[in-house]
């Protein structure tokens, strides 16, 4: 789909809502995932690449902005993400729970690993309240910091992931025919 389309662009405020809103109430109830990626990965889907690139910038700016500066530093991994989404609906990775279950945990150990790498360089593995505080168990087991940071942002990134992989599954899936035939890529990431 073209990039500058009208339906990019009522698309895109939508999903950066969805970002935000369900991002910050995972983030005020401290749970020990994110859920803030759902938007991203929708508009990589259905609009393609450039559109997921687009809505997980303007996510993690906005976060920046109203959350704190530390989630700037983890805009790539929105990029990570809306570019696992775009290959995963390419490849048919939504067409059942179980696919979209494997691929979101794919992509929970690499965006895991990556966000382990800026948390633990930039911020001595102090970022979101649910993952420091399993961060913290971990040390308090013994374990270095640099293994509990990893073991943390590895393990609730892809418990993160599959979740959202899942969902975005089963709303792909439920759209009628008639609306996916309007996005080719989201088309083919159900299978139909």
């Amino acid at each position: 789909m073209d990039a500058v389309s009208p339906r990019l662009f009522a698309l895109i405020p939508a999903a950066v809502a969805i970002n935000l809103v369900i991002g910050r109430i995972v983030a005020e109830l401290a749970l020990p995932v994110y859920l803030d990626t759902l938007g991203t990965m929708l508009v990589a889907v259905l609009a393609g690449l450039s559109g997921g690139l687009l809505v997980g910038t303007v996510s993690q700016v906005l976060s920046g902005m109203l959350s704190g500066y530390i989630w700037l530093a983890f805009t790539p991994i929105q990029w990570l993400i809306a570019v696992l989404a775009a290959v995963a609906a390419w490849r048919g990775g939504f067409a059942g729970t179980w696919r979209s279950a494997a691929w979101g945990a794919a992509c929970g150990a690499l965006c895991g690993a990556t966000s382990a790498v800026i948390s633990y360089v930039l911020f001595r593995g102090v970022t979101a309240g649910g993952v420091t505080m399993i961060s913290a168990l971990f040390r308090s087991m013994g374990f270095s910091l640099e293994a509990s940071v990893t073991a943390a942002s590895v393990g609730t990134d892809v418990v993160d992931k599959t979740i959202a992989f899942v969902v975005v599954g089963m709303l792909l899936r439920a759209l009628p025919r008639r609306v996916l035939g309007r996005f080719p890529l989201a088309a083919r990431a159900v299978g139909r």
